[in-house]
């Protein structure tokens, strides 16, 4: 069995003129809704086997909150750029090719992907607001046999409610 936590990152600075989308930093808003997702998620999914993040810097440092909360090592946490907006196909195809050793993942990431990919896994939402998770069950002994038809919806997790 392999479970997936899809992350949207925290809320981020408006981007500027100055500085490009890529570097747009977390707000302390943001800061503190990732901040207590990580111990909703710790709460109620425990930690992760693995982080998996987008290498943007809001999604980054979303990752490394998260990951303090989380008990999880910061250095162990995976960065790729290729997931700075790629399209929820691409999510899957990186997160199929993750080890068997691996059970548990948190992908952190941006939108619109993590809300295609979460309706694309059964739960229609037309927006995954900021700092916001849901979680997926898959039962199959293998990443590479994932697939959105093999998806359980279990939980979702906006900042807002208490």
């Amino acid at each position: 069995m392999k479970q997936l936590v899809l992350l949207r990152h925290g809320k981020a600075e408006q981007g500027t003129m100055t500085k490009d989308d890529y570097d747009r930093l977390l707000t302390e808003y943001g800061k503190k809704n990732v901040s207590d997702m990580g111990d909703f998620i710790l709460t109620k999914w425990g930690s992760p086997d693995l982080i998996l993040s987008s290498s943007a810097r809001r999604a980054y440092d979303t990752a490394l909150l998260a990951a303090q909360r989380l008990g999880y090592p910061q250095e162990e946490i995976r960065t790729e750029r290729d997931l700075y907006f790629a399209p929820s196909r691409w999510i899957v195809r990186r997160i199929s090719q993750l080890g068997d050793e691996v059970n548990r993942c948190l992908y952190v990431g941006h939108n619109p992907s993590v809300t295609e990919l979460i309706n694309e896994l059964g739960v229609r939402l037309d927006n995954l607001p900021t700092a916001s998770a849901a979680c997926f069950e898959f039962h199959v002994d293998s990443w590479a046999e994932i697939s959105t038809g093999r998806a359980t919806f279990l939980w979702l997790k906006l900042p807002k409610e208490r």
